[in-house]
């Protein structure tokens, strides 16, 4: 008998992604809510090379596995 898949939702995760001119991509934190990436982020001085995003993935259990990637919601 095959089980059958329950349809919940886990919600999302959220984080700030760096991308210096000519260098590598830095990853921050992840974090519950976009607030809480912003709130992070407000005492950081940003530099002028760099480019500042916001990313989400979905929050999964082993009963609901995806295999969407995190994905640039919005510019900071």
């Amino acid at each position: 008998m095959t089980a059958e898949l329950i349809k919940h939702d886990h919600g999302r995760m959220y984080r700030c992604k760096i991308v210096p001119i000519g260098g590598p991509v830095e990853y921050g934190e992840w974090f519950g809510t976009e607030s809480d990436v912003r709130a992070a982020l407000a005492g950081i001085v940003r530099a002028l090379d760099k480019r500042y995003y916001c990313e989400t993935k979905l929050i999964t259990c082993p009963k609901c596995e995806t295999t969407e990637s995190a994905k640039v919601i919005c510019t900071l």
